[in-house]
């Protein structure tokens, strides 16, 4: 019995040095190097295994050495940090975008959104379409989109009479479906060649307009047959929170960024007190993986301008991608 808790102990120091060490590690996430902003990712998963492994750690120490102590304090130092980022996205921070209740919205005010990623190899179309029958949003932003895609969602242009296409099969193809007509439409391809982002004027029946920009930068890692951005900073948030800061209307910047945030919007846009993450004081709402409980991380995002309000937030049921589409619905005030 004694040599099977030694065992248990070793496992289990082995398993924090390794979640305090890339704790500490993934302080650098500014930064260019693959691995080291790949740790920014899972700090649920982190925080879970830091905390498990203190109680199981007090749990199967007999007799306290002063590494002990050092292990242990490092695992208290490890959840305060993970602590400090997951922290924003819970009720016990103020949300940066206020709530707004719809009945006390001007329906001519609102604007709901939603962001699916489906995942271009995935051809269960019809869960999507059950979603947005559901969910009826003004908007459908759809990323990895390819021409089979493109045909299956014939189905809802007779209400969303107002498109945008860009398919590839490359896994970066985007389109736009929208009720509201689209003014000054543009695509940027603000970092490659092969990754298009959407820009557009839409104004709501009140004659209010904002600026969409729907993005779908590339994840932090190499691919040999899809884009990816090898011996370059990804800069398209940056450059869009250039195009925010330049123009006088209010923006919503939504899309897969393969990007965590957990509310550090300044340090990815580039902005200062510009643009908000509407999650922060909110929840997760973990978008990716869909297939994998344990590796759950939230990588589509919406933010916006300080003229809006957030009515609803959800996460939305599988579809058969590896992300969940998440829904949103706004109210728009300019001040």
């Amino acid at each position: 019995m004694e040599k099977l808790r030694k065992t248990i102990y070793i496992i289990i120091c082995i398993i924090a040095i390794i979640a305090v060490s890339f704790t500490f590690l993934s302080i650098l996430r500014n930064t260019d190097n693959r691995f080291l902003k790949m740790l920014d990712f899972p700090r649920i998963q982190f925080f879970i295994v830091l905390l498990s492994s203190i109680i199981l750690f007090t749990v199967y120490t007999r007799k306290w050495k002063w590494y002990d102590y050092l292990l242990i304090m490092g695992l208290a130092v490890g959840i305060i940090i993970q602590g400090i980022y997951l922290i924003q996205y819970t009720t016990f921070i103020t949300k940066t975008v206020s709530t707004a209740k719809e009945q006390d919205s001007a329906t001519d005010d609102q604007i709901s959104v939603l962001l699916v990623n489906v995942k271009m190899k995935n051809r269960t179309a019809q869960l999507l379409l059950n979603t947005i029958e559901l969910k009826d949003p003004d908007l459908i932003i759809t990323m990895e989109i390819d021409d089979w895609w493109v045909n299956q969602l014939k189905a809802i242009e007779g209400e969303y009479k107002f498109t945008q296409k860009m398919p590839n099969n490359v896994a970066y193809g985007m389109c736009l479906y929208s009720k509201f007509p689209l003014e000054n439409s543009k695509v940027n391809y603000l970092q490659n060649k092969r990754v298009p982002s959407f820009e557009n004027t839409i104004q709501l029946e009140n004659g209010n307009r904002f600026i969409l920009h729907s993005i779908h930068p590339v994840p932090p890692t190499l691919f040999e047959d899809l884009p990816d951005n090898e011996g370059e900073k990804e800069v398209t948030l940056m450059k869009i929170g250039e195009k925010v800061k330049m123009s006088n209307l209010p923006a919503i910047v939504a899309g897969d960024i393969n990007d965590v945030s957990w509310g550090a919007t300044d340090e990815l846009t580039h902005t200062e007190n510009l643009l908000y993450d509407i999650r922060v004081g909110r929840g997760f709402f973990n978008s990716y993986n869909a297939n994998n409980l344990l590796m759950r991380w939230p990588l589509d995002h919406f933010l916006v301008t300080k003229e809006f309000r957030v009515i609803a937030l959800e996460r939305m049921p599988n579809i058969g991608s590896d992300h969940f589409p998440i829904y949103s619905k706004f109210s728009l005030s300019p001040e």
